[in-house]
């Protein structure tokens, strides 16, 4: 199952973080960093599944990869629509 429980928890931690660094902090870098991150840490969870882990260890990291996936799209949507605001704030002034 793709969307098991576990995804939508590591989801939600994501876009929590997320909203706390992009909105509260105004560190719009630390979106990206994050899926970075959570990409990394996904390679190297399914990496060493293969080696001495098992089939628990492979879905916690398809698990943490389509949650990072999400978040990235979340954090690329948030961009946009910024980015979208400031040219339209360009063109009003």
């Amino acid at each position: 199952m793709i969307f098991s429980t576990l995804t939508l928890i590591i989801f939600a931690i994501f876009i929590i973080a997320v909203c706390i660094f992009e909105f509260i902090l105004k560190w719009r870098w630390f979106k990206y960093f994050l899926a970075t991150i959570g990409l990394i840490a996904s390679a190297v969870i399914f990496f060493i599944s293969f080696y001495s882990g098992g089939v628990a260890q492979a879905e916690i990291a398809i698990a943490i990869f389509i949650a990072t996936l999400g978040e990235y799209i979340f954090s690329l949507i948030i961009s946009i629509v910024a980015w979208i605001r400031r040219m339209s704030n360009k063109t009003n002034a």
